[in-house]
């Protein structure tokens, strides 16, 4: 009886993550360069069967701790991946926002305040010095360094050539991950990587005036939310009977005392 409470519990928990993980993906719908995230829920024994290669091992519980996205609540481990299918492109004309088309692999790489991050979100300006940067002033990197312009007529060739008045100056350092698990979320449309974890890559287009749009499907998420709500209520309904069992058993326990 105690054991189905715990489960119940637990299942109400790992819904609650999820419902989050959701509403957060439904709010970032329209943000450019969004990646959709989801959980993965696996048992303790599980894991450890995975890791060790071993079969039958008893499940056991823990206290809650965090690993990198990686959470244990009371034998349950709740992972958040992270999609990198390719989102919509839109066009917007502005000749600053570059969208990469590479079914979702490569990224853009910046250089912020703290350190070297990578983004889908094509969307620059040009700051008071020339440089291309981001909205929060992050600098655009290309293989020679933060990208300046020095002209009027700025073109961006689908393999990420930089031309200026009709003169070379850079090509765009596109990144990508060796492991995706490597990827940490640095911001709603940034991540990060450790070092080594990342290296350049030539495959890859861009399209000059268009923008990435988020990688989830609205519709999906909404369906996805009444499932765990669904999920939820039932759990609440398991936890309510197996409370109303465990007050009559000890109802009855002290009746017949």
């Amino acid at each position: 009886m105690l054991d189905g409470m715990k489960m119940a519990t637990q299942g109400m928990i790992a819904m609650s993550v999820k419902q989050d993980i959701i509403t957060n993906n439904l709010a970032n719908a329209g943000t450019i360069g969004f990646r959709k995230e989801s959980m993965v829920v696996s048992s303790f024994s599980d894991v450890l069967n995975r890791e060790l290669g071993m079969q039958g091992m008893r499940q056991t519980s823990g206290e809650v701790v965090n690993n990198g996205g990686l959470e244990k609540q009371g034998g349950l481990f709740h992972q958040s991946l992270t999609h990198s299918a390719q989102g919509a492109l839109k066009e917007t004309g502005n000749p600053f926002d570059m969208a990469l088309s590479d079914n979702g692999k490569g990224f853009f790489t910046l250089q912020t305040p703290q350190g070297i991050k990578f983004t889908r979100a094509g969307t620059f300006h040009l700051s008071t010095d020339g440089h291309l940067v981001t909205a929060d002033g992050s600098f655009l990197l290309g293989h020679k360094g933060p990208i300046k312009v020095n002209g009027t007529d700025f073109k961006v060739s689908d393999d990420g050539v930089i031309s200026v008045d009709g003169k070379e100056i850079d090509k765009l350092l596109v990144s990508t991950f060796e492991d995706g698990n490597l990827m940490k979320k640095a911001g709603d449309t940034n991540f990060a990587a450790p070092e080594g974890g990342v290296k350049a890559t030539s495959q890859f287009s861009v399209k000059q005036g268009y923008v990435e749009m988020g990688n989830m499907n609205s519709v999906q998420e909404m369906v996805d939310l009444l499932m765990v709500m669904r999920n939820f209520e039932a759990n609440q309904k398991a936890l309510q009977s197996h409370d109303s069992r465990l007050q009559k058993a000890v109802n009855e326990l002290g009746k017949v005392r």
